[in-house]
C-alpha cells in the first residue's frame, strides 16, 4: 500500500510536469480561444488567420475592398483587447503577370491591410510587411475562382 501511494505521487508530479510543458507557448489560455474564436490556426509560421474568404483582392489590385475594411478595424480591436501587438501581414497573389510584379503587388497588398492596423492603434515597427507573390497559392492557378482565392493577405501573430 505505500507502494502504491509513491507510485502515485510520482505519477501525480510527472502529470503535473507534462501539463506544464503543454502550453500555447508564449500566449496565454484567454489569448488562443480568442484567436480559435476569430479563425486562427496553429501554423508552421504561428497563429494564422487567412482573409481569403473575408478579404478577396481584385485582379492587379491592392486596396482593400472597402466592404471589408469594418472586418480587419473589428479584428485589430480585438487582437489589441488581448494583448496581441506584434503582427506578420503576408501578401499573395495569383499566378497571372510577372513574378517580380506580382511580389510587388503582394506587398502592396500587405502593405494597405497593415495600414488599417496602423490606423487602430498597432504601431508601425510591430507590424512585419511581407509579399509572397504567387509562391505558395491555397488552390491550383487553374480557375478564375481559383486565382481570386489565391489573391488574399494572411495575419501571424508574433510572439
Amino acid at each position: 500500500m505505500y507502494n502504491n501511494s509513491i507510485k502515485i505521487s510520482i505519477l501525480g508530479v510527472i502529470c503535473l510536469i507534462l501539463a506544464g510543458c503543454l502550453s500555447f507557448g508564449p500566449l496565454k489560455y484567454k489569448q488562443v480561444k480568442m484567436l480559435q474564436k476569430e479563425g486562427f490556426v496553429q501554423t508552421d509560421e504561428g497563429w494564422t488567420l487567412g482573409l481569403p474568404e473575408r478579404l478577396l483582392f481584385e485582379f492587379d489590385k491592392s486596396e482593400v475592398n472597402p466592404a471589408h475594411q469594418q472586418e480587419i478595424i473589428r479584428l485589430a480591436n480585438q487582437l489589441n483587447k488581448y494583448g496581441l501587438h506584434k503582427l506578420k501581414v503576408v501578401g499573395y497573389t495569383d499566378n497571372i503577370g510577372n513574378r517580380d510584379y506580382n511580389l510587388k503587388l503582394s506587398q502592396a497588398r500587405a502593405q494597405s491591410v497593415a495600414a488599417i492596423f496602423i490606423n487602430n492603434s498597432f504601431t508601425p515597427n510591430h507590424i512585419q510587411i511581407i509579399g509572397r507573390g504567387s509562391n505558395q497559392p491555397l488552390l491550383p492557378n487553374t480557375t478564375e475562382e481559383n486565382r481570386a482565392a489565391n489573391r488574399r493577405v494572411a495575419i501571424v501573430i508574433v510572439p
